[in-house]
Formats: C-alpha cells, structure tokens, sequence
C-alpha cells in the first residue's frame, strides 16, 4: 500500500506569455515525472512575488517541493528560497540550467536532506 504523494507547488514568472506557459509545462511535466501531487503553479508574470509571499504559499497549502523553472525571475535567490523553504521541513527544486552558456542542464535540490 503506498501512501499520499509529495504535494509540490510551482513557480513561475516570465514577461512573455508564450514563455510563462512554456515554463508551466517544465514544470508539470517533472512534478509527474517525480510522482508529485501539483497543487497550484504561481504565476509571477508582474515579477511581484517576494521569497516570503512564495514561503508562506508553499507552508498554506502544505507542499513538500517547491519547483522553480530556472528562467523563472526567484531562480535568481535561488539559494536563498532554498534555504527559507528548508526552515519548514520543504526542499526547492531548480530546473534546467541557470547559466544556458554553459549548456550543462541540471537540477538543484535544496540545502541538506529533508527528514
């Protein structure tokens, strides 16, 4: 019997529509990918959302992941919302690369192991 999935929580923020819908789909497809419960994406298209508005997002609707495409503007403080996230038992996860010139895609879990 397995019980109840991760429950993860999507961010993302882009100026160009095309590019925000482009980043949903990056991310709904690694929340099923990973058997991940997607409970909402944020959408961040006004750059308005601060590492706490998106702290306490995650903390209200009890995700276990934050998933962060790495075009998405907080991609940025990358391991400062991985670390604020960690202060509630939640990891952040960065995907893609976030320096494309160097053309090595990978993905970040967040600080120390979640127990």
């Amino acid at each position: 019997m397995t019980g109840p999935r991760p429950v993860a929580l999507g961010y993302v923020a882009a100026r160009d529509t095309a590019e925000v819908e482009r980043q949903r789909r990056e991310v709904t497809a690694y929340v099923s990918a990973e058997g991940l419960a997607l409970v909402e994406i944020l959408d961040d298209t006004r750059d308005g959302l601060t590492i706490s508005q998106v702290t306490d997002a995650a903390r209200t609707h009890g995700a276990d992941v934050v998933v962060v495409p790495a075009e998405a503007r907080l991609a940025e403080a990358y391991t400062r919302l991985a670390y604020e996230l960690e202060q509630d038992g939640m990891r952040c996860v960065l995907l893609g690369d976030p320096h494309p010139t160097t053309r090595h895609g990978h993905v970040l879990a967040g600080l120390g192991s979640r127990s």
